[in-house]
């Protein structure tokens, strides 16, 4: 007996070794299946449209910072990170330099707009098209012309009102971009841009236009921008030129309310409140009989 005893006492610690070993290689092999698990659903995020825009913001921001901290770049640039991110990202989807997205993407009025020479150029360099050129023609004088422009009155309220141009004299200069797509040999030609449509649009006479003294640089930057437009509106991702902006009439907001209701202004809270402790608090109304209802006596002699 003593020998069994002590031959079982022998062999515990053989056992317990072997299930401790058992236990680890299970415990290894769950650990193993969990990080299989989490690189699975690491590489289906990134994969995933969420995932890759979080790396592209990621570079982008890396990118940018640096950026922001130049003073090679404009002003609207400086010192602001989100605009530096932007134009990186428009740089990598026109496939430029951010830098030069931040020379030619100007602010104006806080709207993001292109240079009109930017596009030029762009046209000019994709392989697409052969090089943007000019047509310029004369059709007659402008004429007697009005235009729409705006004005204050006494109390101060802008109001639109109708102009003649002084100047009816003047050559009306037609000029019409064109270019020829490579893959097809057929000639794209813009609409035409002329004096008289500068002058009805209100470009010609807003304060501080470049129009009367530069009309032909004038009229390429305009007609250019008509060919994007019309043929290669990719290019400007929907921005428009920077002439283009500088060209929009300023009208300050005006705030223009009903009759209905300046007259019945709207109820508030404390006011509906009050009307319904009013409608609680009246009493049931007591139906009066009516003259109808009233039985007539005869009186008999």
């Amino acid at each position: 007996m003593c020998n069994i005893f002590q031959q079982q006492q022998a062999d515990s610690p053989a056992n317990a070794s072997k299930e401790l070993t058992a236990l680890d290689v299970e415990f290894k092999r769950v650990e193993a299946q969990m990080r299989i698990a989490v690189l699975q659903t690491t590489m289906d995020y990134n994969r995933s449209l969420a995932g890759q825009m979080q790396r592209q913001f990621e570079t982008f921001q890396r990118l940018a910072k640096p950026l922001s901290e130049s003073d090679f770049v404009p002003a609207a640039y400086q010192g602001k990170l989100g605009n530096c991110i932007i134009a990186v990202e428009i740089a990598c989807r026109l496939q430029i330099l951010p830098l030069t997205v931040m020379q030619n993407l100007c602010v104006v009025k806080g709207n993001p707009t292109w240079k009109a020479k930017f596009l030029i150029g762009c046209v000019n360099t994709c392989g697409r098209y052969t090089t943007l050129d000019y047509r310029f023609t004369i059709d007659g004088r402008v004429g007697n012309v009005s235009y729409k422009t705006w004005a204050k009155d006494k109390d101060g309220k802008n109001r639109e009102i109708q102009k003649q141009f002084e100047n009816p004299e003047l050559d009306n200069v037609v000029c019409v971009a064109y270019a020829t797509e490579i893959a097809t040999g057929r000639e794209l030609v813009s609409p035409p841009v002329s004096i008289r449509m500068a002058v009805q649009e209100g470009w010609y006479c807003k304060d501080g236009s470049k129009w009367p003294s530069m009309p032909e640089l004038m009229l390429r930057y305009r007609a250019a921008s008509f060919w994007v437009s019309s043929f290669a509106p990719e290019m400007a991702m929907g921005f428009r030129t920077t002439e283009e902006a500088q060209d929009i009439v300023d009208v300050d907001f005006e705030e223009v309310k009903s009759p209905h209701e300046s007259s019945n202004p709207k109820p508030t809270p404390a006011s509906i409140d009050e009307a319904k402790e009013k409608l609680r608090s009246r009493g049931p109304k007591t139906a009066e009989p009516n003259s109808t209802d009233k039985k007539s006596t005869i009186e008999m002699p």
